[in-house]
C-alpha cells in the first residue's frame, strides 16, 4: 500500500469545554491567521449549542506553532445592532500589521428561533460585519455593518483575502431568506475593498450557473500568480437540497471576471486551499455521508484544470449525515470548516471543528510532507 504523502506528526485541541459538568460551552467555525511575529491567532464561535442565541466570536492564541492555546475571550462585548445577535468571524493578518475579522451576525431577538427554518431552508435576517485590531488581536473595534445591495445575507464564512496589489476580497453565497425566497438568485457575490477595508463594493459575481441554480457555500479564495485567483466552493442546489461536490472558478484579472464553475470531482462539502507555488495547490476537504473525515489533496492546476496528484486522509474521527438544507444543518453536520495554515518551520496546521460526545470542539493536526 502506498504511503500517504503527508504525515500527521501531532494532534492537538485548540478548544474543548474544560468543565462540561458545570456549563455548556461549545466551539465551532474556526479560522486561524499567522501573525508577523510567528504567533497564531484563532477566532471561533462559542455558544451553548450549535444554533444558540448566545453564540459569539472569541479569540485564542498560540506562541508555539499550535501546540498549546490560550483563550482570550470574546472579540467584543458590545454590538452596534441594538438587539441580541449571534455572530461568527474569521481573521486575516494584513500587510500593514493590522488584523481584520470579517463574517456575519444573525438577529436573535427571538431566542427560541433557530438560525435555519426547517420548513423553508431559509435563515434569520442578518448583516455582514467587520472588526479591526491594531495590536495583534488583543483589542478589537466594535463590529461594524458592511452595507449590501442584496436583500439576502451574503454567506461570508471564510476570511477575506488580501491580494498582492493590496485589494481585499471576500465572498459567499446568497442565503435564502426566512420565508424561503431568494430574489437575487443562487450565485456567489464578491466584495472588494480598495481602501484597506474602510469601504466595500459588493458588485462582483464570482460564481454563477445560469439555467441550473447552484449556490457556492463555504467559499474559500486564494491568489496564485499575480492576478490569478481561485475560488473553491461547496456547490449545493438550495431548492433541491442536493450537495453537488466541490467546484472551482478562476479569475485572471484580480477577480474582475471569472470562468464558468468547474466540477472538481471531489464529493466533499466545506473546504480550503493554499498555493504551493507554480501550478500546485494544497486543498483540504470535509467529507460527509458514507465517507466522513478530512482529506488533504495535492492538486496540479496547470491551465486552470483540476488534477489530483496525491491525497491523504488525515482524520476520520466522527461521522456526519448528508446535508439537505440549511433548515436541518444542526442535526446533520458533525464536522466542518477545515483550513490549512503554513507554519514558519515549513510544516502545516490543519484546523477544523467537530462534535464529539455531544460537545463542539476545535481540533488541529500538524502535517509534514514525507518528501520534506
Amino acid at each position: 500500500m502506498k504511503e500517504p504523502f503527508l504525515e500527521v506528526t501531532e494532534r492537538c485541541v485548540l478548544y474543548k469545554n474544560p468543565k462540561p459538568q458545570f456549563r455548556s460551552r461549545n466551539g465551532y467555525f474556526p479560522g486561524v491567521a499567522l501573525l508577523p511575529d510567528g504567533a497564531l491567532l484563532a477566532l471561533f464561535t462559542m455558544g451553548e449549542a450549535f444554533e444558540s442565541a448566545d453564540g459569539t466570536t472569541v479569540v485564542s492564541r498560540s506562541a508555539d506553532n499550535g501546540k498549546s492555546w490560550g483563550l482570550q475571550g470574546p472579540i467584543c462585548s458590545r454590538s452596534t445592532a441594538g438587539y441580541p445577535v449571534s455572530d461568527t468571524m474569521k481573521p486575516t493578518a494584513l500587510a500593514d500589521g493590522r488584523v481584520i475579522a470579517m463574517g456575519y451576525r444573525f438577529d436573535r431577538r427571538d431566542p427560541e428561533k433557530g438560525i435555519g427554518n426547517p420548513e423553508t431552508n431559509g435563515v434569520l435576517p442578518g448583516d455582514l460585519i467587520i472588526s479591526f485590531s491594531m495590536d495583534r488581536g488583543m483589542n478589537w473595534t466594535v463590529p461594524q455593518v458592511v452595507s449590501s445591495r442584496y436583500p439576502e445575507l451574503v454567506e461570508v464564512s471564510g476570511p477575506c483575502l488580501q491580494l498582492r496589489n493590496g485589494d481585499l476580497l471576500a465572498g459567499g453565497a446568497l442565503l435564502k431568506r426566512w420565508d424561503g425566497t431568494i430574489p437575487s438568485g443562487q450565485r456567489g457575490v464578491l466584495l472588494r475593498s480598495c481602501d484597506a477595508g474602510r469601504t466595500w463594493d459588493d458588485g462582483g459575481i464570482y460564481f454563477d450557473t445560469p439555467g441550473h441554480a447552484v449556490s457556492p457555500f463555504e467559499s474559500r479564495f486564494c491568489e496564485m500568480q499575480d492576478g490569478r485567483l481561485v475560488a473553491l466552493v461547496w456547490a449545493c442546489d438550495q431548492d433541491k437540497g442536493e450537495t453537488l461536490g466541490n467546484h472551482v472558478t478562476v479569475s485572471r484579472d484580480n477577480g474582475r471576471t471569472w470562468t464558468a464553475p468547474q466540477d472538481t470531482g471531489v464529493p466533499a462539502q466545506s473546504s480550503h486551499l493554499i498555493w504551493l507555488g507554480g501550478d500546485r495547490l494544497l486543498t483540504i476537504h470535509a467529507h460527509r455521508g458514507k465517507v466522513s473525515g478530512l482529506v488533504v489533496r495535492l492538486v496540479s492546476f496547470s491551465d486552470d484544470r483540476w488534477q489530483v496528484l496525491d491525497e491523504s486522509t488525515i482524520w476520520a474521527g466522527c461521522r456526519s449525515d448528508d446535508f439537505t438544507g440549511l433548515g436541518d444543518c444542526s442535526a446533520a453536520i458533525r464536522l466542518g470548516q477545515p483550513s490549512l495554515v503554513a507554519l514558519p518551520d515549513g510544516d502545516l496546521l490543519a484546523v477544523h471543528w467537530s462534535i464529539e460526545d455531544g460537545q463542539g470542539m476545535i481540533r488541529t493536526h500538524r502535517l509534514k510532507s514525507r518528501g520534506a
